[in-house]
């Protein structure tokens, strides 16, 4: 009777087990099926970013998600400021009537100089302009909890030469867009 009564609860036992592992499974199952929905709405978020943001200057992706990049023919600044000239208002505005309709999107404003001048000061520099973008954006009315902003000086140059057109490449601003619910959902 003891032998009998231990084997039925051990049955139950294990019946409860595979009941639970069943669950789990579907719990899981239905885990992954989410994971997916997310990723294909941000992606399909991503490629409407892509090809609106595209419209107005060089976007790209990334592995981490788009940058955009604006050098001079799109964000201007008179040399060695940081204030905005009013055509870049412009482009600015533009792209933040695009950023108003993205949904869960971290933006890195990232600033960048020429190989002019010290790093210290150029390092500095580079932050002013990417701050006076970012509070352009946030001007236009988007929140500023979506800005992270850095300057990253003359440390990463698209042109090493010293020609005037190396300058002018080098001095951009980009913003780089990174869709959260991606991150999330990893």
């Amino acid at each position: 009777v003891d032998a009998d009564l231990r084997a039925g609860v051990a049955d139950q036992r294990a019946a409860a087990a595979e009941e639970m592992s069943v669950q789990a499974q579907e719990e899981a199952r239905l885990a992954r099926e989410q994971a997916e929905e997310i990723r294909r709405v941000a992606e399909a978020e991503t490629n409407r970013l892509t090809a609106a943001l595209g419209r107005i200057a060089e976007t790209r992706r990334t592995a981490l998600g788009l940058v955009m990049s604006l050098d001079e023919g799109y964000v201007k600044f008179d040399f060695d400021e940081a204030e905005l000239q009013p055509e870049s208002r412009e482009v600015l505005s533009r792209i933040a009537g695009i950023l108003f309709t993205a949904d869960d999107f971290a933006i890195t404003i990232s600033g960048h100089t020429d190989v002019r001048g010290t790093e210290e000061y150029n390092q500095e520099l580079s932050e002013r302009r990417a701050q006076a973008v970012a509070d352009y954006l946030i001007g236009a009315g988007l929140t500023a909890d979506l800005f992270t902003v850095q300057g990253l000086g003359k440390s990463q140059l698209l042109d090493s030469g010293t020609s005037t057109e190396a300058h002018t490449k080098n001095r951009r601003v980009e913003l780089g867009m990174v869709n959260a619910r991606i991150i999330l959902a990893h």
